[in-house]
């Protein structure tokens, strides 16, 4: 099915907007969306419910996807039918920290949870062209804006990819750097892995927690069912003799997994589930990491998206 079902031939298509916030975003959106028979249709619905699902749903994570772009979405009890507005900014409005100025507002009945994630999936994929992304915020009028969409034909019934659920690179330390900066960032940022890059951003391999806490450890240690006889043993003495010469290179575990962008959803959960890795590290076609996805994004992104 086509994705232009879910719109409205003028109301969903709404370029150059002056806002200051990312919640007065929400509200002429929905104002412009959500108008005429909507509420006939959706009487149970309201401006006002509408909104606070949004910001619910943002107050449990940011739906800012990086490249100015975020997907505010929400799943409404009595929605009729899913709806979904393309918003320009004529200024970014920020998302948490995030600076966006494309925002892709999505509604769906909870009956069909799957399916902004699905809408989500096809405009993620377009608007991650910059030249795509350029024409959007070009555009002059709904019209244009609309037939940038409809050109490109985008469909709901292709599989979820990597690319799609991925969440932006965050946190990494340079293979160059000293343990000390990479245990310091991981105990900050309560992370219980980050990925070792070179400075063209190419994974290199992964420092754990399981791996910071084993280091010095001798090999017997593995093996006592009781350390009451070795109490004077200082487990981290290794460690500390050696954090100013030792680097995140030499710490690093070589096998992160590192998937591709078309890596698709039964893959991921293949890896995540079955082969119990911690994370995966999607990489581009010239092997640059470009996004992250671990079991918590998941289940937040897709179970309970």
């Amino acid at each position: 099915m086509n994705i232009m079902n879910y719109t409205r031939r003028e109301e969903s298509w709404l370029p150059a907007l002056a806002m200051d916030s990312r919640d007065a975003a929400f509200d002429q959106i929905l104002k412009k969306l959500c108008s005429g028979e909507f509420y006939t249709v959706n009487s149970e619905l309201s401006h006002e419910s509408i909104m606070k699902a949004l910001i619910d749903r943002e107050a449990r994570q940011t739906t800012a996807m990086g490249d100015g772009i975020a997907f505010p979405h929400a799943r409404l009890e009595h929605l009729n039918k899913a709806l979904f507005a393309i918003a320009t900014l004529k200024e970014p409005v920020l998302f948490e920290e995030i600076p966006v100025q494309i925002v892709c507002l999505i509604l769906v009945p909870t009956s069909d949870p799957s399916l902004s994630l699905k809408i989500m999936a096809q405009f993620s994929r377009l608007l991650g062209n910059a030249d795509i992304r350029q024409q959007v915020l070009n555009a002059e009028n709904g019209t244009e804006l609309r037939n940038i969409f409809k050109t490109h034909d985008p469909r709901i019934d292709k599989p979820l990819l990597a690319r799609d659920i991925m969440r932006p690179p965050r946190f990494s330390v340079l293979d160059t750097d000293p343990v000390s900066t990479c245990s310091h960032l991981m105990s900050v940022n309560r992370l219980m892995s980050v990925p070792v890059v070179n400075e063209k951003r190419i994974i290199l391999g992964e420092i754990t927690v399981g791996r910071l806490f084993r280091y010095g450890l001798p090999d017997f240690f593995s093996q006592l069912k009781s350390v009451s006889f070795i109490a004077e043993f200082d487990p981290f003495e290794k460690y500390f003799a050696d954090e100013s010469t030792i680097l995140a290179g030499d710490m690093m575990e070589p096998d992160a997994r590192i998937v591709p962008m078309e890596y698709t959803i039964m893959e991921i959960v293949f890896d995540l589930a079955i082969k119990n890795y911690s994370k995966l590290y999607v990489v581009d076609d010239e092997n640059r990491w470009i996004g992250t996805i671990d079991k918590g994004l998941v289940l937040d992104n897709v179970i309970n998206h």
